[in-house]
């Protein structure tokens, strides 16, 4: 693997996640998967017990569910990791990345309010740049709340680390 080699972490696009609000992110990244040399594709899931169920009353996404399948057709060689909280910065993750030895992650999916926010401030902490794709993340609400945890995120982790895809291109220019 080069030091150029790129990764891209797509995050919860999910039967159960997809409104008309979000659905604008399926297909672009179903697509943009193919110009990284690694992908990683998370998937959000509720069992019982958990915090969505006792604090918030949230039975949705129960394991093995319909809502809980991906929306789009991963690449064959994708890795996809499976996780019971919002961040999808997992043993598992890090072991992929620090296996891989990237250092910095493309991140974009759906929950930028949510699991995309926590998951990107994870990886700030972490020393691991995060690299947010914010015209590929998408609140399954709308704009009323992608549009904040947008700003948020460039406040956490710097306004440069938050970049506009336009498009799948095969090499991404960062900031």
């Amino acid at each position: 693997m080069s030091e150029e080699s790129q990764v891209l972490i797509v995050v919860d696009v999910q039967k159960g996640f997809v409104t008309p609000q979000s659905e604008h992110v399926v297909t672009a990244l179903e697509n943009l998967q193919y110009e990284f040399d690694y992908v990683v594709f998370t998937k959000f899931y509720n069992p019982d017990p958990s915090p969505f169920r006792k604090l918030l009353n949230s039975a949705s996404m129960a394991p093995q569910s319909p809502e809980t399948e991906l929306a789009l057709t991963p690449r064959e060689d994708a890795v996809i990791i499976s996780r019971p909280l919002y961040s999808c910065v997992t043993e598992a993750l890090l072991v992929r990345l620090k296996t891989w030895g990237l250092k910095e992650v493309f991140i974009a999916g759906i929950g930028t309010e949510t699991s995309v926010l926590k998951s990107v401030t994870d990886l700030f902490e972490l020393n691991i740049r995060p690299w947010v794709l914010k015209d590929l993340c998408a609140s399954e609400k709308g704009a009323e709340f992608h549009d904040p945890a947008i700003a948020i995120m460039s406040r956490l982790i710097g306004q440069q680390h938050v970049i506009t895809c336009n498009g799948a291109e095969a090499n991404i220019a960062r900031s």
